[in-house]
């Protein structure tokens, strides 16, 4: 791989150049901006899947029907899938900003108004499934917003270990969700869980109010109508056959992950003769080894080859789920430990791959592709959860999870070795740093300034010791003119490096102007040469 850079990287250059002219610079202050983001949509998504919770366990008491939490769940996914797509459309047609406030208000202002109405003693399992269904709306507009709007405010390198922060606090939400939703609901009721989450958007609002987030967006033409603007959204992926390869493979492992991860609990009381506490038990050791995981993938960056990554991470949580396939009913303990490793190695699927959409389509478009994903995750959802209930009933529990384990590696295996997808891995590779990263000002004294000042003194050296001389003045002017110009042109390159730091050298005032003292010393002792050398000429 290491012969295949080179080429690999001047090929993409000029691509990535073009990419990089038209995106916005980011913020000196981005990582203060990505925290009070962060902290805004945490208050948001734990508070909103807490009163999911409720809603789920006020159908679970009153029902206890399984088609009616069927139900329940088509209504929260299926708008989403159905909208996301659109959603894109409007992220990059408008600015990123206006769309995330107005997403988190939307959600709030229906959790409030659905609040009131049960408050006033008109709950009902019909009204739950609307504010499912319209939670799943909001959703629709804000995570394409979001997700495109997270590479205008990150430095590349760290895309990563963002989208994996981001993860983490959805793993959180699923974790905290259930427990605190179910023990506020029976506390505190149900509309005063409502009341929280709406407490928690209008947070998430106040928090995008006073995040700088660039403004944005497509300008162009076929953005102004939506169907044109989706049309340009499913050809950016029809002009880049690796992402769509890559879509597809992706949308086979979500699918098989969107089923396997319905039958834990049924694994664990069939297999096992498990109870709700063994139960529970797997589902902790997966959230919290999950948890453990996506540190370790923040920690680490994700490495220069994502989709290696992924691959990687693929292929061995597919091999977990055969192995858990295969364990005997005496086993459990082992069970426990094969889900929580299988927690830690899908913890690098999601970031990472994430990361090569972000970096690799333009970020004008950003929105509409990510609105596509979206709708092929939610839609994927559905349809691994039809095909493993129907399936595990002919096979049985545990063999489902060898063959999904089996489909699940292989997808692995094809997302690295395929030759289109190794190719889109390194030229992925290939976009390293971020020259549009904008920059403080050097202050006085810095190293800028100190270098400025060594070539006026030598300058002023030059031009004193060659005062008699016109064409040596000449010559050495030539010289100085050409040493300045080599020594901006190594700034330039150098700058890549740096792309994405923030440095200002500073320097105490006494050394500053002890430097100045010492080049104003210089130029007088250069003048005074220069007048002695005159007048020895006069004298011959």
């Amino acid at each position: 791989m290491r012969e295949e850079a080179a080429p690999i990287e001047e090929k993409t250059a000029g691509n990535q150049a073009a990419v990089a002219a038209n995106e916005p610079p980011l913020p000196e202050n981005w990582l203060r901006v990505i925290v009070t983001i962060w902290i805004g949509q945490a208050c948001s998504i734990l508070t909103a899947y807490s009163s999911i919770y409720a809603g789920v366990w006020y159908v679970t008491e009153t029902t206890d029907s399984a088609l009616m939490l069927a139900l329940a769940s088509l209504c929260s996914m299926l708008p989403q899938g159905l909208l996301s797509p659109l959603g894109g459309v409007v992220a990059d047609r408008f600015n990123r900003k206006y769309v995330l406030i107005a997403a988190d208000a939307f959600v709030g202002t229906v959790a409030l108004i659905m609040g009131v109405i049960i408050l006033m003693g008109h709950v009902s399992v019909p009204l739950v499934l609307i504010m499912g269904a319209l939670r799943s709306v909001g959703q629709a507009f804000h995570i394409p917003a979001m997700e495109s709007t997270t590479p205008m405010l990150v430095p590349k390198k760290h895309l990563v270990r963002i989208n994996t922060l981001n993860q983490s606090l959805w793993s959180l939400a699923l974790i905290v969700g259930p427990v605190f939703g179910i023990f506020l609901y029976t506390v505190i009721g149900f509309q005063m869980v409502l009341f929280l989450n709406a407490v928690g958007c209008a947070l998430a609002c106040l928090a995008l109010v006073f995040a700088k987030i660039p403004d944005f967006h497509d300008t162009s033409d076929e953005a102004r109508h939506p169907i044109q603007s989706l049309k340009a959204g499913f050809n950016v992926l029809r002009a880049d056959y690796g992402l769509l390869v890559m879509a597809g493979i992706v949308m086979g492992v979500m699918a098989m992950y969107a089923g396997i991860n319905s039958l834990f609990p049924l694994m664990t009381y069939d297999q096992f003769n498990g109870d709700g506490y063994m139960a529970s038990t797997v589902e902790a050791a997966y959230g919290v080894m999950s948890l453990v995981g996506m540190g370790i993938l923040f920690a680490w960056g994700g490495g220069r080859h994502l989709l290696r990554t992924v691959s990687v991470s693929g292929f061995f949580a597919g091999l977990l789920l055969v192995a858990a396939g295969l364990l005997t009913p005496d086993m459990f303990m082992w069970f426990v430990v094969l889900t929580g490793a299988s927690g830690v190695v899908e913890a690098f699927f999601n970031g990472p791959l994430l990361a090569v959409l972000q970096k690799r389509v333009p970020p004008e478009k950003l929105g509409r592709v990510m609105g596509l994903f979206t709708t092929v995750s939610a839609l994927s959802s559905p349809i691994g959860l039809s095909l493993a209930g129907t399936c595990a009933e002919f096979t049985g529990v545990s063999n489902w999870f060898i063959i999904a384990g089996a489909v699940i590696a292989l997808c692995g295996v094809l997302l690295g070795a395929l030759p289109i997808l190794r190719k889109l891995d390194a030229e992925v590779a290939a976009t390293l740093g971020d020259p549009h990263v904008t920059k403080k000002a050097p202050r006085a004294g810095g190293r800028t300034s100190r270098k400025a000042e060594d070539e006026q003194g030598a300058k002023s050296a030059g031009d004193g010791e060659n005062a008699g001389s016109p064409a040596m003045r000449a010559d050495d002017a030539t010289a100085v003119d050409n040493t300045a110009v080599a020594a901006k042109s190594d700034d330039v390159a150098n700058a890549s490096s740096y792309d994405d730091l923030d440095v200002t050298v500073r320097i105490p005032q006494r050394r500053a102007a002890q430097s100045a003292a010492v080049f104003r010393e210089g130029a007088d002792e250069s003048a005074s040469a220069a007048a002695a050398s005159a007048e020895s000429e006069s004298a011959r």
